[in-house]
Formats: structure tokens, C-alpha cells, sequence
């Protein structure tokens, strides 16, 4: 549930093996390793090595400034009422689920080694096709 609308229980999906630092905006498949409860999951990359993040007021800040996020068809950025923030250093990127309420990410477990991106998501093959152009 952690990526719907974008993506739900089920589907094939064909993710290519990561090259480098993915881009922002595109889904991955990450190794969370032993402490998250799945440590094979889904989320979409949303923070770059170097980037200061922040979380406010309903709104998702990328180094200062308001990042829209299309992808969320309408869903909040962020629920909460306290604002977090995060700096990332060389090496890291932070994920989040589209599916905030439903989903443990980088607000959670921190900033991500980019090392532990397994692969990135080319297409949906099943139920019905749908190209990602975010590698």
C-alpha cells in the first residue's frame, strides 16, 4: 500500500539494475536490510546526495524550495504537524512511499545508502502496461 496510487500488490513490474545515483523522482528497488519489516521494498526517490530536505506544513522543501510532487495524485506530502528535515551527505538519497500514511521510509530509517539501490523501475508489464522514465 505504500505506493498507491502509482503502484499496487501484484503487479510485474521490470526494473533494470542500478547504475550510479538514480534520479530524483524515479521508483526504486532498495535493500532496507534487517531492521525494516520487508527488506526488499518499493519507494520512490525523492532526496539526492547534497540535498537539505524538509517537511512542513503540509509540504515537501527541497534546499528551500516547495518540491511539487505530481505523483501523489492529491495525497499529502506530509501529515504530521511537527516539520522535520533532513541533510544528506555524498552517498545518500532519501525515499519515501506515494502512499505517505501508509508507508516506512526514509522518515523512519534516515537517509539511504545509494549503494543499497538495487534497481530502478522501467515499466508496469501487468495489469495493464505503463512506462517510468525516472532512471
Amino acid at each position: 500500500r505504500s505506493m498507491e496510487p502509482t503502484l499496487r500488490d501484484g503487479e510485474l513490474l521490470a526494473i533494470a539494475r542500478a547504475r550510479g545515483a538514480p534520479r530524483r523522482g524515479s521508483i526504486a528497488l532498495v535493500d532496507m536490510g534487517e531492521a525494516a519489516p520487508a527488506r526488499w521494498q518499493i519507494k520512490r526517490v525523492v532526496g539526492l546526495p547534497g540535498d537539505r530536505l524538509e517537511l512542513r506544513d503540509g509540504l515537501f522543501y527541497i534546499n528551500g524550495s516547495h518540491h511539487p510532487e505530481p505523483y501523489l495524485n492529491g495525497l499529502p506530502a506530509y501529515l504530521g504537524t511537527e516539520a522535520h528535515s533532513w541533510e544528506l551527505a555524498v552517498g545518500e538519497c532519501f525515499l519515501l512511499g506515494d502512499n505517505r500514511t501508509h508507508s516506512s521510509d526514509s522518515r523512519m530509517y534516515g537517509p539511504i545508502s545509494t549503494a543499497r539501490i538495487a534497481g530502478v523501475l522501467l515499466a508496469r508489464l501487468w495489469p495493464r502496461p505503463r512506462h517510468f522514465f525516472g532512471r
